[in-house]
């Protein structure tokens, strides 16, 4: 980041989610653009399917990285503000957990003892296949009143590769978000394109991954210099309205994203499926 600022190098990222205000007192951030939709938005997106499955007591375990405690905040704050609507709930409270430690059992008794009925995952899938396993050994599943809730980084086929985990998100995690193109032509084409290259699906983030780097491209064409200054101000000019595999943006005055979709999505048992079980679209939620 230090040296995009100081080199004035153009940083579009296909992935980074972190809630707005984390990112806006960043010097470099004048040269960085998002296509992924931030996690303010997620963290609404999951109270509100908090508040529609009738849960009261929300808690959240996350990796403590930006990511995981940017999520993990905007998700708390968001719960709490379904009480100005009329909700009856409490968030009961947010841990987090060494990414490198491979031993979440402290953290899950701490979560355990909120009594919580439904506990948002902040993970990426090494990491989060060990916290859920280690829950199913705690027994904080659905079958013992515990909902569990996923993200866009905890969605990838790397969730699957322990059986014991695999199973817990089949049974106990109601549902996940993540970031996704919405139908249309350009998605539609994108993953026509994608499967015949690579004999499956794409998996998160690679739509975005697309568009980010044609996006640069096209700015780089649209400055007709290979200059960073240059390159910056181009982008705000073809990331407006553009028509992407991740669907339609524009880029706001903070070099976000300024619209899209999230997939509210489960798993599901699948024989056919390489590790037996599979991700499904619940519904698709357009902001």
């Amino acid at each position: 980041a230090s040296y995009a600022e100081a080199n004035k190098v153009v940083v579009v990222s296909p992935s980074c989610t972190l809630a707005p205000g984390l990112l806006y007192d960043q010097g470099w951030r004048e040269y960085g653009f998002r296509v992924a939709l931030n996690d303010g938005l997620q963290g609404w997106l999951l109270a509100q399917i908090v508040k529609d499955e009738g849960y009261t007591r929300a808690a959240a375990i996350v990796q403590d990285t930006p990511y995981g405690v940017g999520l993990g905040e905007a998700f708390g704050e968001e719960v709490e503000a379904l009480k100005d609507g009329g909700w009856e709930g409490e968030f009961v409270g947010m841990v987090t957990y060494d990414r490198a430690k491979k031993d979440y059992r402290t953290e899950l008794d701490q979560i355990k003892a909120w009594n919580p009925d439904v506990v948002l995952l902040v993970s990426y899938c090494e990491d989060g296949v060990v916290v859920l396993k280690q829950a199913s050994e705690k027994e904080m599943g659905i079958d013992n009143g515990i909902a569990w809730l996923g993200c866009d980084g905890n969605y990838g086929s790397g969730m699957f590769k322990d059986a014991t985990a695999a199973k817990f998100m089949a049974d106990s995690l109601v549902a996940g978000t993540r970031t996704a193109g919405f139908e249309g032509a350009a998605y539609e084409e994108f993953v026509a394109a994608y499967t015949a290259d690579f004999g499956e699906a794409p998996e998160i983030y690679c739509d975005a991954t697309y568009d980010s780097a044609n996006l640069i491209v096209k700015a780089i064409v649209e400055a007709g210099v290979y200059d960073g200054e240059a390159i910056k101000d181009a982008m705000k000019v073809v990331g407006q309205d553009y028509d992407g595999a991740s669907g339609t943006f524009s880029f706001d005055e903070n070099n976000n994203r300024d619209s899209g979709a999230f997939e509210v999505w489960e798993v599901v048992e699948d024989e056919t499926a390489e590790l037996g079980y599979k991700f499904v679209t619940l519904r698709m939620v357009e902001i």
